[in-house]
């Protein structure tokens, strides 16, 4: 499954979420500010050689059979998520997928997840016959609540995503947000371009008194914010049924006919990563 705002930028219901998402934006500027307040320090990668196991779950890293190069591992105090993965050459339809990913292993708490991050590499080659929109992506991405059946498929999911997709200019990226319910992406907002380098606070919040997402990425050098906000109207008294929470990367290559070289890569590093519960 590929999480591109892109290919869903035709839909109308998407298209509502957007401009819903800015006639809210000044209103909601209070809660944005209270929440990053109430954040503590979860990890900072310093003078660590190795992952803490009691912070961080075994679960997560490059589990799919179409990754050649991946990364997860603490280099210069920081943490860094790579992966480079190859589209298959059967078909012109689709793409194939590979992750790095780092989840937390005690997510069910945390309502607020922050990182400190840089894109460092971002790119997706194209095939001249295959005209679906690939991405290479860095998501903050968990399960949140439970419609009320206890059933996993029921679990809200909620995603903030930066990335890089096959149609844009190297070393250019666009920060999105979206949730996932029984099997559907919906909500799909999009909150500002950046670009491979910047070093960006990125931050997915769960407000559940106003029964919405907000997500947002500070510019570290100049100190701007901007936010986006994702509302719901599904019931959210339940805790998720298959509770998960993460940082990682993504890379969706695309499938080519005949042509091995199809690629998509994403290096980005983690400085600091906070929580709110």
């Amino acid at each position: 499954m590929r999480f591109s705002w892109n290919a869903k930028v035709a839909d109308c219901a998407s298209i509502l979420a957007l401009g819903l998402m800015f006639s809210v934006h000044l209103s909601h500027k209070v809660y944005a500010q209270q929440s990053s307040t109430n954040l503590v320090l979860y990890d900072n990668f310093d003078d660590e050689k190795f992952l803490n196991p009691a912070k961080w779950s075994l679960y997560g890293a490059c589990f799919t059979w179409s990754v050649l190069e991946c990364v997860r591992a603490i280099e210069d105090d920081r943490l860094r998520l790579a992966v480079r993965t190859y589209g298959a050459m059967n078909s012109n339809q689709g793409n194939t997928y590979g992750p790095s990913e780092l989840h937390f292993t005690n997510p069910t708490p945390i309502r607020t997840i922050a990182a400190s991050l840089t894109v460092r590499q971002a790119s997706v080659t194209g095939c001249p016959a295959n005209t679906d929109t690939q991405a290479a992506q860095t998501l903050i991405s968990g399960n949140f609540f439970n419609s009320g059946s206890g059933d996993p498929n029921d679990d809200v999911q909620a995603f903030l995503d930066i990335e890089h997709v096959s149609t844009q200019p190297q070393g250019q990226l666009q920060a999105v947000g979206f949730m996932h319910w029984q099997g559907q992406f919906f909500g799909g907002i999009g909150f500002g371009s950046l670009s491979v380098g910047q070093p960006v606070i990125a931050q997915l919040s769960w407000d559940q008194s106003n029964h919405q997402f907000v997500v947002s990425w500070t510019d570290v050098k100049a100190g701007t914010v901007t936010q986006g906000f994702m509302p719901y109207a599904i019931p959210d008294t339940v805790p998720p049924a298959g509770p998960d929470k993460f940082i990682g990367v993504r890379a969706f290559a695309p499938n080519c006919v005949g042509i091995q070289m199809m690629f998509a890569h994403l290096d980005t590093t983690f400085d600091k990563v906070w929580i709110g519960k």
